[in-house]
């Protein structure tokens, strides 16, 4: 009797279909995955509302997450009061007709930012910087300057933020 059941649970469970294999990530997120790894920025933030200009210095440390779905940057400083602690945290991905990213920083300020994707050397993203109720048009451009190292420029409302020139460990 019992070998006849066992006999029996073993034929249903060969009869269900298999499940559907999970999909591949886009080829589009090759523009992802050109990041990962870890690199050291330097540069400068301008005078404006996210503080005094002064030299800058960090370490992103970017990996695929979520089934290689996802582009996780985690951005530490290398100075200053926030020295070895994490003040950004963002994700990027294709949604099937874009680029889109998700960057939340310290004091709580959350972007969220679209590209097109790599026209020859240079990437765009624009978006908007929300803290609290106030918004704003926030742009970063990213220019390549070899397998190893790329140039950032933030710019809110229009106005140069921060130049770094970030380089592969």
């Amino acid at each position: 009797m019992v070998a006849t059941i066992f006999a029996a649970a073993l034929a249903a469970a060969a009869a269900k279909p298999a499940a559907p294999p999970m999909p591949k990530p886009a080829a589009e997120l090759s523009v992802e995955k050109w990041f990962v790894g870890s690199w050291t920025c330097t540069g400068q933030q301008h005078a404006g509302p996210m503080g005094p200009e002064m030299k800058t210095g960090s370490t992103l440390t970017m990996k695929m997450e979520l089934g290689g779905y996802w582009l996780q940057v985690h951005v530490t400083p290398a100075g200053g009061p926030m020295k070895g602690k994490e003040v950004s945290d963002g994700f990027a991905t294709w949604d099937g007709t874009q680029h889109v990213r998700y960057d939340f920083n310290l004091p709580g300020t959350a972007w969220r930012l679209t590209s097109r994707g790599w026209e020859g050397d240079k990437m765009v993203f624009d978006g908007q910087t929300v803290t609290g109720e106030s918004k704003g048009p926030i742009r970063h451009t990213i220019t390549k300057k070899g397998d190893k190292e790329f140039s950032s420029v933030f710019e809110i409302d229009g106005k140069p933020w921060l130049d770094e020139t970030c380089k592969k460990k």
